[in-house]
């Protein structure tokens, strides 16, 4: 989801976190908030999807790491 408040974006993602054999463990919400600056609000925007996927990504190492979710 997406949301255009005066102030900015807001992007709201579910994520799905799977064992192995392909449960559902957690699905939690990510949510990114980006102010508005100066530039128009698809810059804003755009910058608020990357600093989502850094996210997913950083979540995505850290389980990897751990050696999996279980």
């Amino acid at each position: 989801m997406i949301a255009y408040p005066d102030d900015g974006v807001i992007i709201r993602q579910r994520i799905k976190i799977l064992d192995d054999e392909g449960n559902l463990i957690k699905a939690p919400i990510i949510e990114v908030r980006e102010k508005k600056g100066r530039e128009r609000v698809e810059e804003t925007k755009a910058r608020a999807e990357r600093r989502l996927e850094r996210m997913l990504k950083d979540l995505e190492e850290k389980i990897l790491r751990r050696g999996g979710v279980g």
